[in-house]
């Protein structure tokens, strides 16, 4: 596994999203490594991390996070996980309860929903089939940004050069196979096993998420905050930064 460590402080790990290599905490990494020790990784599959071609789960990638932290000799850590690194985050907070401090849910679910599963069955099909990555993530764009995104020219611009960047990092059958993972990605029924206090960051206008999942995640979770970005699509986190990382910042200094 590839990762890296900036700052000091109690340990922050951030797990990345589909497809994401850890360059994709660019805009997050500065800010909170001021006061915090950051463990950033590219998961199974992405960036510099290796690629077994065998089938993935979200559990796999959970046990592969606490197998980083074991090297690292982490012992607990505040936890961020986004999309299927919140997926991530959830198993970890699950399975190895006492290695989570506190977690950060954000554009994330408790599971899937029928359009999200058939959108990335669709997508699988697609990489499966040798789409190009680049093309791939041109059409994901519009479940990543909200309206009042594409109205900021720059805004868009940033997303197409993140794509760019990201679209060799992750091979198409890996790819696959970690849309497979995040289709059969369902914990509702182990949900409310999660002790760690827990925020819950949903975009109002996220597309690919739809906020009554960020409602349904954060009932589950006994104690569980909500808190609602309101100009946030799915890819908040870089579309909305600053609100993205002042929530998570202000969650975190309440742990402290």
């Amino acid at each position: 596994m590839y990762y890296e460590v900036h700052g000091q402080g109690q340990p922050l790990l951030l797990i990345c999203g589909l497809g994401n290599d850890l360059s994709s905490w660019a805009l997050q990494v500065p800010e909170f490594s001021k006061n915090h020790r950051v463990i950033c990784f590219d998961n199974r599959g992405s960036g510099q991390t290796d690629a077994p071609d065998v089938p993935y789960s979200i559990r796999m990638m959970a046990a592969d996070t606490a197998g980083l932290m074991d090297v690292l000799e982490i012992e607990k850590a505040h936890v961020l996980g986004v999309s299927m690194g919140g997926y991530i985050a959830e198993e970890l907070a699950i399975g190895w309860p006492g290695r989570v401090a506190s977690l950060v849910l954000a554009t994330t679910s408790a599971g899937p929903y029928p359009l999200k599963i058939s959108v990335l069955q669709k997508w699988t099909r697609q990489t499966l089939a040798g789409m190009n990555p680049l093309m791939l993530f041109q059409i994901m764009l519009p479940f990543m940004f909200n309206d009042r995104c594409f109205e900021d020219p720059e805004v868009v611009q940033m997303a197409v050069n993140t794509i760019a960047r990201h679209s060799s990092t992750t091979p198409p059958h890996i790819l696959a196979r970690q849309m497979t993972a995040c289709a059969e990605h369902d914990v509702r029924d182990r949900i409310s096993l999660i002790g760690a206090p827990t925020l819950v960051l949903a975009g109002k206008g996220d597309p690919f998420v739809p906020f009554s999942l960020a409602e349904e995640l954060a009932a589950r979770i006994h104690g569980a905050r909500l808190r609602v970005l309101e100009a946030g699509g799915h890819g908040f986190n870089a579309a909305v930064a600053a609100e993205f990382n002042r929530a998570v910042l202000e969650f975190l200094n309440e742990m402290a």
